[in-house]
């Protein structure tokens, strides 16, 4: 499953869930595996088919480096999902500032012999 997170919320579908859905929501990096965010979740839809769960997520989450996939649980129910941000989040790259923005050249003489 993949779900795009471009404001507060985050929509999560599930397929053939059980009778007994919690709302209790946790997102675990497939990476280094830790939780990085648990939140209530509201159940939307639910039939015998599919559930629509809607999850809030802080407002800076989507501006952070999120991109990637994760292990979603609800209870005890959990499966993997890819998170999309907008814009992208900060890629961790520092901007390089030349000291020598004039491009000067140093300049070495050879004695002509």
């Amino acid at each position: 499953m993949t779900t795009t997170i471009t404001g507060t919320t985050g929509t999560f579908y599930i397929n053939n869930p059980p009778s007994n859905l919690t709302d209790n929501f946790s997102l675990k990096s497939q990476y280094s595996q830790e939780v990085i965010h648990t939140a209530q979740g509201s159940i939307m839809v639910q039939n015998e088919r599919y559930a629509q769960i809607d999850v809030p997520f802080p407002a800076d989450f989507k501006d952070k480096h999120f991109n990637g996939y994760y292990t979603f649980c609800f209870g005890d129910l959990c499966d993997i999902v890819k998170i999309i941000t907008q814009p992208g989040g900060d890629t961790g790259k520092v901007e390089y500032i030349s000291s020598n923005e004039d491009r000067d050249a140093e300049v070495f003489y050879r004695p002509n012999y």
